[in-house]
């Protein structure tokens, strides 16, 4: 059998669009599945590679660049913990020593206005381990990839996955005053993520047709960031204690992470943000926002089922909570982070228009990248522990209220900050 072009019948680019669907439907014509087909993924793949040889098989799109973009998507915008120094000491002129500028330690994961301070140097490190529980709106232990329908059961089929998703992140940040109001920080995150999947393919009657299975690792650097911070304005009153005031903050992540195996996105991204903080006394507010611009779209050309591209590019990011003081050493810790990625990352299943006459095939679905964009909402319960010196310990949680795109319940985050 083949085809060929003639007057009368669908152009080229119809053609090329409907690919995927006449290849599923010419397979499964010349299929005569009496024994499933086992297949492990081989070394040398990348993470990418890995979930195209797990999924694709399954439908008629391209599902696994489709989960392995929105995968990549999580893990290069996960919320950066605050490299700001915990601890600020500045010399207090009613006294001539050396005084604490803030009586809390800061926020995790949001920002506030005061800096470290000329001369000042602070490193920290902060590691967390995610496991991740859904898909946009689907589990992971049975993901529907991808199924068709046909009035032989013998062309039918149901593709589904039993993925256990995991990343770990250790981040180092150090921060340097380079001025009284001015900061420059440097951060790297160092990302593991590991993937134990097996995908399996269905037919009407019940024989399993294919078996896909995987347990690998892939471990490396991700996108660095680099943070210039400046402190714009201050509230009225002394400088002991710190009164507030409002930061002009600039963010650049720069794509050190492999976007083949998941840990960055392969563009420039600038977030323009500020921060802004207040509170003489023990309960401390404080307020951030920003945009981020993406030097260009990360694309996947599965926006709809008959074509097109997901263009993913830009985010906006806000962040809203407060400190308090429980003890001289102990500050308790709740924020609000939001986050919004435009125009795509989304999950859902579409279906393909199927042609005439196709060896009883009635309807043809895939697990695939919407242009939806991903909106997530994360609250952030933490304290802070003073354990010696300038050395501080904190314990925050990521709990999940919004997320419509690869996410966890809980993810839990302990940091060491030293201020030198």
């Amino acid at each position: 059998m083949h085809f060929s072009l003639t007057q009368g019948h669908p152009t080229g680019t119809t053609i090329r669009r409907n690919m995927p669907v006449l290849v599923m439907i010419l397979t499964l014509a010349y299929a005569a599945p009496t024994w499933a087909q086992k297949v492990t993924t081989v070394e040398g793949l990348t993470f990418e590679q890995t979930l195209v040889q797990l999924a694709n098989p399954l439908g008629a799109r391209p599902i696994g660049e489709s989960i392995g973009l929105t995968t990549a998507l999580e893990i290069a915008t996960q919320p950066l913990s605050s490299p700001s120094g915990g601890m600020v000491f500045k010399l207090d002129p009613a006294t001539g020593l050396l005084a604490r500028v803030s009586t809390t330690f800061g926020p995790s994961f949001a920002e506030r206005a005061l800096t470290a301070g000329e001369g000042e140097v602070a490193i920290a490190a902060t590691f967390s381990a995610t496991s991740y529980d859904k898909l946009s709106k689907f589990g992971l232990n049975a993901l529907p990839l991808g199924s068709v329908t046909s009035s032989n059961p013998a062309n039918a089929r149901v593709g589904t996955g039993d993925f256990h998703l995991s990343s770990k992140t250790l981040t180092m940040a150090g921060t340097v005053g380079v001025g009284s109001k001015v900061d420059v920080a440097v951060i790297v995150p160092l990302i593991t993520a590991t993937l134990e999947a097996v995908s399996t393919q269905v037919d009407g009657n019940g024989r399993v047709i294919r078996i896909a299975e995987t347990n690998t690792k892939f471990s490396g650097i991700g996108d660095m960031a680099a943070v210039l911070k400046v402190k714009a304005a201050k509230l009225p009153g002394p400088e002991i204690p710190d009164p507030g005031g409002l930061a002009l903050m600039l963010t650049m992540r720069l794509p050190t992470g492999s976007r083949e195996n998941l840990r960055g996105l392969g563009v420039y991204r600038t977030m323009a943000s500020a921060a802004f903080s207040m509170g003489k006394g023990p309960f401390k507010p404080h307020f951030s926002g920003g945009f981020e611009f993406w030097s260009k779209s990360v694309d996947l050309p599965t926006a709809t089922a008959t074509g097109g591209l997901v263009k993913v590019r830009h985010q906006v990011q806000l962040a809203a909570g407060f400190e308090i003081e429980a003890h001289p050493k102990v500050t308790l810790l709740l924020d609000f982070l939001g986050q919004k990625i435009r125009n795509g990352g989304e999950d859902g299943v579409v279906s393909d228009p199927v042609p005439a006459n196709a060896n009883g095939i009635s309807s043809i679905q895939s697990l695939v990248l919407l242009p939806e964009g991903i909106l997530k909402g994360i609250l952030v319960p933490g304290i802070k522990v003073n354990l010696k010196g300038k050395l501080l310990l904190s314990l925050n949680a990521l709990v999940t209220t919004k997320n419509n795109g690869l996410h966890s319940k809980v993810t839990p985050v302990v940091g060491l900050n030293l201020g030198l």
